[in-house]
């Protein structure tokens, strides 16, 4: 079920799976827009500068909680035209990935919504590297991406896929279609 969500506020989400460029682009557009990091690294970061166990290696189900509440927090505080380094079905991936109850994040999805559609960034072998954060191989990070896309699809998003190239070629994209 795909529905325009002609009522949400101008909130634009770039997904897919890990490494596929939607962090390079957030920069990009976040020189004309207000931007919203990634909860995830942000939530990672924090717990290894405090040696906390909220990780998915360590405990997956205090890392999705952390990142809902992080990505609801995020939603909240936005304000205007804004663009998100993921948005709350994100967390679909990664309850599924984790093979967690996503009851909470379905309930967050059905009271916050994005606009619609929502820019999908297809896996990308060339750019893609491994990092601090970024442990899985590629193909790891491609089926991750699919968890993602199943996520948008379920809460009721088109996606629009991000054609590769530059940087500054795929912010265009995105803002040729977001702009009024």
């Amino acid at each position: 079920m795909s529905v325009t969500h002609t009522n949400s506020p101008p909130y634009f989400v770039l997904t897919g799976p890990p490494g596929s460029g939607k962090t390079t682009v957030l920069e990009h557009l976040g020189e004309i827009m207000n931007s919203v990091e990634e909860p995830a690294r942000r939530v990672l970061s924090e717990q290894r500068r405090t040696g906390g166990t909220a990780t998915g290696d360590q405990d997956p189900a205090a890392f999705v909680a952390q990142m809902l509440k992080l990505a609801l927090q995020d939603y909240d505080s936005a304000d205007g035209r804004t663009v998100f380094d993921r948005g709350l079905p994100d967390l679909l991936g990664f309850t599924a990935y984790y093979e967690l109850d996503d009851q909470a994040v379905r309930a967050a999805i059905a009271a916050q919504r994005y606009h619609s559609p929502v820019f999908f960034f297809p896996p990308w072998q060339d750019i893609y590297v491994n990092d601090e954060e970024r442990t899985l191989d590629f193909d790891g990070a491609a089926a991750f991406g699919e968890l993602v896309r199943t996520g948008y699809q379920q809460s009721g998003y088109d996606l629009i896929t991000v054609p590769t190239g530059s940087p500054e070629a795929r912010a265009r994209f995105i803002l040729d279609r977001i702009e009024p």
